[in-house]
């Protein structure tokens, strides 16, 4: 009799756990732009410098546990320095929206389109997904590759990633070792790091 109780009690938890893992996951989850950020980080030969850049929207799409979809679309046009002030800041934003970086005047979004989600165990970092993307800057499309750590709830999902991309495959050339040799200790590295984080809740 108490083995028939105990299978009968372990078959009802495992029935609501399926049912909440269900319910945590499935829907679509709107970006809340006032609540989530990009840090962008660029080296050179002498130092770095870093900024921030703005959400304009985003939508994910659950089921289960599972990314099904994502979609962000970022606001260029914010793009700012935070280790510089005064003149020094303005000339590096102004640069920074020009045409030797990222020409927000003609192309005033960015965009990250996933392609697949893949989960991951046993990450040192606490990584728990595997993301392709397809990431568009200045009308050029190119695949990426990177980590995350999502969190997901009945009316919230976050998410925390680094991404790191060669600026030069986007058209961004301005100082490129790669491209030039006579900058000497001028240049400026190709890779740009993001670290993104943000946060969508349910619709």
């Amino acid at each position: 009799m108490k083995f028939l109780l105990s299978i009968t009690a372990f078959l009802a938890i495992s029935t609501q756990l399926a049912f909440t893992t269900v319910v945590h996951g499935d829907g679509k989850y709107q970006i809340d732009v006032s609540n989530s950020n990009i840090e962008w980080i660029g080296k050179k030969f002498t130092g770095e410098h870093s900024g921030n850049l703005t959400f304009e929207s985003g939508e994910i799409s659950m089921v289960g546990h599972g990314i099904s979809s994502a979609n962000f679309v970022i606001d260029m046009t914010t793009i700012d320095c935070t280790d510089l002030q005064g003149e020094s800041e303005e000339d590096l934003e102004s640069h920074l929206k020009a045409e030797d970086f990222f020409h927000t005047k003609k192309f005033p979004e960015a965009t990250i389109t996933m392609v697949s989600a893949n989960a991951l165990t046993d990450d040192k970092h606490g990584n728990n997904f595997d993301i392709r993307a397809n990431l568009t800057i200045k009308g050029i499309t190119h695949e990426i590759s990177f980590p995350a750590q999502v969190q997901i709830g009945d009316k919230q999902v976050t998410l925390k990633a680094k991404v790191i991309f060669d600026r030069t495959k986007w058209g961004i050339h301005y100082k490129s070792k790669s491209l030039f040799d006579d900058l000497g200790d001028k240049f400026i590295y190709d890779d740009i790091e993001l670290n993104i984080s943000l946060t969508a809740n349910a619709t």
